[in-house]
């Protein structure tokens, strides 16, 4: 065999080598396109489920129509994936979906799914909504139940706090300073409730491993509900990607499961994802502080005086008290406060 034979051969072997590493690279994108989809489609969902979850205002209390926010989130879902005048279709994307969670001010619903057996001694499953559960953190002392504001209640089963009381419904930041605390922050100096970065941190953690043992255990349940009714797609929990949620635990929010979703041109690739949005309604008021010639003002976040001041201080507050506690008064932009005196 000649030369230029063996050149020939080497060039057909070099462009089969090419063409398929092409035609994966061609795939892999597609599968990754198809991905990056499906995340849209569900965080759009979310979001439009959310959305009118905030329009109707009725959060933090018994009223939320959980039932209307669930049609806005399915609806959304059916139109972007194409099928919303194929009942079949819906059904089975529904399967996807073990557990849905609405995050209230101060509490929680679970919409999951029950099996139970009918007349006809057959077992069916259905999707049933959960009472409000608390977000609840425990410790030697205290049982806490904790809501997205400061406001905190506390249940002090072994009366620590020196009454008869039981119950205790107060701003976390009234223990830090009140007379009435004056003994527990003297016993207890080292209690997260004396500490703002040590109560966020806690109450935020709590709520979020609270939340991902919920959603796993009702995903759990549901996949055992679908293998006993013949449903064998490939299950497995989002582990690992609270931090994409964890963003929202300080307001309104909606968790998703999404699990097992066939994708890609063999459907070999299997999608799971927990999908959330927030609904931008609890909103803390923010305070800055400017240091004037021979004090310090304190300002709204948004105070147009802001925009022109070069001596306003890195930190930011949460409350007029922490502003105060360095010596500042409230500008205008603040309703009630201390004044700067007038020095003739």
């Amino acid at each position: 065999m000649r030369t230029h034979h063996y050149a020939l051969l080497f060039l057909i072997f070099l462009l089969a080598v090419v063409i398929r590493n092409d035609i994966t690279v061609g795939r892999l994108k597609a599968v990754s396109h198809e991905k990056e989809d499906i995340t849209e489609r569900l965080d759009s969902a979310a979001t439009d489920a959310v959305s009118y979850l905030a329009k109707k205002g009725v959060y933090g209390t018994n009223e939320i129509k959980k039932d209307e926010v669930i049609s806005t989130y399915l609806t959304s879902l059916y139109s972007s994936f194409g099928i919303i005048s194929d009942i079949a279709a819906q059904r089975e994307l529904e399967m996807y979906i073990p557990v849905i969670l609405i995050c209230d001010s101060d509490g929680y619903y679970v919409y999951y799914y029950d099996d139970y057996k009918a007349a006809d001694n057959n077992s069916y499953a259905k999707r049933v909504w959960s009472e409000k559960m608390p977000y609840f953190y425990k410790d030697d002392d205290f049982i806490y139940r904790f809501s997205l504001s400061d406001t905190i209640t506390i249940f002090d089963v072994n009366h620590i706090l020196g009454t008869t009381e039981e119950v205790y419904e107060v701003d976390y930041h009234e223990i830090q300073k009140d007379d009435f605390y004056k003994d527990f922050r003297t016993q207890n100096s080292d209690s997260f409730l004396l500490n703002k970065e040590a109560f966020e941190l806690t109450k935020k953690g709590a709520i979020m491993q609270q939340l991902e043992n919920v959603l796993s255990y009702y995903t759990s349940n549901h996949n055992m509900i679908a293998r006993q009714n013949g449903i064998t797609y490939t299950f497995s929990f989002p582990s690992g990607t609270g931090s994409e949620w964890a963003k929202y635990l300080d307001d309104v929010n909606l968790l998703v499961v999404f699990q097992g979703y066939p994708y890609g041109a063999d459907r070999d690739y299997t999608y799971n994802k927990i999908s959330s949005a927030g609904a931008n309604i609890v909103k803390k008021t923010v305070y800055y502080v400017e240091k004037k010639s021979w004090y310090y003002l304190a300002h709204k976040a948004g105070c147009p005086k802001l925009a022109t001041s070069e001596t306003v201080l890195d930190e930011t507050f949460d409350s007029i008290e922490d502003c105060a506690k360095i010596g500042a008064y409230c500008d205008e932009c603040i309703n009630q406060g201390a004044r700067v005196p007038i020095i003739n």
